[in-house]
């Protein structure tokens, strides 16, 4: 299947409790302490407002055109001038190069019937100018897709693009989709299901923990 038809989400449902556990042993690991998940607020880049504005409109439009399910439509944001285009979907083993790897993804023969519909939404979008007409942009994308006879499933990536001014406007030449690796993901899904209130039931609990200690201790003495 293409066009997404397998993300990390799909595979995380189907991985053995084996792996799972392997995973999950994972997060609890130094190296997966803490650091990894602080979060940092980026610098300003310096980039000319219109620049930007052009660059983000063509991000919020691929989403547009993901959603229109039309997805051959997609290739029209993609400068037709680059003789190889790049593209690395999150669920491809192999990098695409070149536009009869990428009109077969995108543009298909035979459309795959299992993808009932995609939906896309782009935030946070920073973009940097390296050239005068080439562009840098990354950006998270949120993801949603209905799989015939499953429920629809969804995932937050980070995506990364080069686009290059023409003509037309700013147009793709290449895109990289980075989902998190499967630790970082599961660690993602528990915090997920924590309730609501949690915070002032920690600040109980952290309460009633010292109060165990002392008279503990008191206890001892």
């Amino acid at each position: 299947m293409n066009i997404k038809a397998f993300s990390w989400i799909t595979l995380v449902r189907f991985l053995p409790a084996g792996l799972l556990l392997t995973a999950l042993l994972g997060i609890s690991s130094p190296l997966q302490a803490g650091g990894h998940k602080v979060f940092i607020p980026p610098p300003k880049i310096d980039i000319d407002p219109v620049i930007e504005a052009d660059v983000q409109a063509v991000i919020h439009e691929t989403a547009n055109r993901w959603n229109s399910q039309d997805f051959s439509t997609l290739l029209e944001l993609w400068d037709p001038a680059e003789p190889f285009p790049t593209y690395l979907a999150e669920e491809q083993a192999q990098w695409f190069i070149g536009w009869d790897r990428l009109r077969g993804y995108l543009d298909p023969a035979r459309p795959n019937p299992a993808v009932e519909a995609i939906r896309e939404e782009m935030s946070n979008i920073h973009v940097k100018l390296i050239a005068p007409d080439l562009a840098i942009a990354v950006w998270d994308m949120h993801f949603e897709m209905k799989i015939i006879a499953a429920h629809p499933i969804g995932e937050n990536i980070r995506v990364s693009a080069v686009l290059r001014k023409t003509d037309a406007g700013w147009r793709y030449i290449h895109w990289a989709e980075s989902p998190k690796t499967a630790m970082v993901y599961i660690e993602d899904l528990f915090e997920r299901d924590v309730a609501p209130g949690w915070d002032e039931y920690f600040e109980g609990a952290q309460q009633r923990k010292k109060d165990v200690w002392r008279k503990k201790r008191a206890e001892q003495n």
